[in-house]
């Protein structure tokens, strides 16, 4: 009796101390950490007001960390691309839609219909995020173009809000001429493709190019088209703009007051107002110097495939989508529309009077992406703004580049 209460003594002791062996590594395990990629992270102060605003969610979920995938955005899709390639990257992205197509389409993006289903307040911006039925992404924000200026440069210079091209140009030479300010800034480089096609459609939009005819084809060198790019030749090579510098640059410049007009989005606006030299209220919004609307760019949200913690980043988006999360993502994103109508603070709009310029541009915007082709439009773009770059560079006429441009892509899409 003695071996055999010995025997079952010790055979307790051994599963006690295999159970307490499993117990360490379980609880371990509760701990976890989502690794959230984001270019604006490196944003000046909106990139610390942004994650300080979706830190929050560790408040009421003590047992998860958030970090931080910081890119350069010029850098940022062709990177997020060779990781989720790899099987890696992070668990959670934030992407400019494109490239939330292209995610979509390599099948490197988690159903999010669970995430959304009983919340009734979502707002169009989340219309592009369900792909061929399934819910793929979440709105983050979308951020309207605008023709923004420094008021305190074109007071000094005399100079007016230009309404058309040849305005546009005139009035940076006559600030530049005044100043010394940078007379216009953006973008103008395939060195930054994935976000100069986004800026490049309110050219085109904004002379009537649709890219697709009435019966869904492709149509690339249109005569609004050309006139497009020969608008943005013109000021490439009038001298208002700085031939060479990134985008990032331009707008420290801008926020350093050494700029007077540029085309930007929302959220690069509120970055240039936000802790330079430039008090906010001197930055002036008005719409394009274009015949038509512009476009906006929408940054959805989506939960990697390779991720190990697939149901806690829905988790996370889930608390996003409540009160709590779009009212502390409300008061980071200053005029940025977001997943729900959570509507800017009459404190931001006194310190920020460019804002409501954004809101009404939002009514009648565009998304970068083609219809019908949203899956397809990066590939589509990439020849076109090869085109245009030909042009800029004095290598091919804009009719000669577009033509060239609509080949190539009849050959693939057509």
């Amino acid at each position: 009796m003695s071996f055999t209460r010995r025997s079952l003594m010790t055979s307790a002791l051994s599963v006690a101390l295999a159970a307490g062996a499993l117990v360490a590594p379980m609880s371990a395990q509760a701990e976890t950490t989502l690794v959230i990629a984001n270019s604006q992270w490196l944003d000046a102060l909106r990139g610390q007001n942004l994650w300080a605003a979706i830190k929050k969610f560790e408040e009421t979920h003590p047992d998860v960390t958030l970090e931080q995938e910081a890119i350069p955005s010029k850098d940022y899709a062709d990177r997020l691309m060779t990781e989720m390639g790899a099987g890696q990257g992070p668990d959670i992205m934030i992407v400019q839609e494109g490239l939330f197509y292209t995610l979509a389409g390599a099948e490197f993006l988690v159903p999010l219909d669970d995430v959304t289903e009983g919340v009734d307040n979502l707002n169009a911006t989340n219309e592009n995020g369900v792909v061929d039925g399934t819910r793929l992404g979440i709105a983050w924000q979308r951020a309207v173009y605008a023709m923004i200026y420094n008021k305190s440069v074109l007071a000094a210079a005399g100079a007016e809000v230009p309404t058309d091209i040849d305005g546009l140009i005139a009035n940076a030479e006559k600030a530049a001429s005044a100043t010394g300010a940078i007379g216009f800034t953006g973008r103008h480089s395939m060195n930054e493709f994935s976000a100069w096609f986004m800026d490049f459609q309110n050219w085109a939009y904004g002379y009537g190019v649709d890219w697709v005819d009435a019966e869904g084809k492709l149509t690339i060198n249109t005569p609004e088209a050309v006139e497009a790019v020969e608008a943005f030749k013109a000021a490439y090579v009038s001298g208002i703009m700085p031939i060479g510098d990134p985008m990032s640059t331009q707008r420290t410049r801008f926020k350093e007051e050494q700029v007077a007009f540029s085309i930007d989005n929302s959220g690069g606006s509120l970055n240039i107002a936000s802790g330079g030299a430039m008090p906010s209220s001197d930055l002036g919004a008005a719409p394009l110097p274009f015949p038509h609307p512009g476009a906006h760019q929408q940054i959805f949200l989506g939960v990697s495939t390779h991720s190990d913690h697939p149901e806690v980043a829905k988790e996370f988006l889930s608390w996003l989508l409540t009160d709590e999360g779009q009212q502390a993502l409300r008061a980071a994103s200053g005029p940025d529309a977001l997943a729900t109508d959570v509507p800017v603070t009459a404190e931001f709009e006194a310190a920020n009077p460019w804002a409501p310029a954004f809101a009404e541009l939002a009514e009648t915007s565009r998304s970068t992406l083609i219809p019908g082709y949203e899956l397809e439009t990066t590939s589509i773009m990439r020849p076109v703004m090869t085109g245009v770059e030909k042009v800029l560079l004095g290598a091919a006429t804009a009719e000669e580049a577009l033509a060239e441009a609509q080949a190539d892509i009849s050959a693939d899409f057509n």
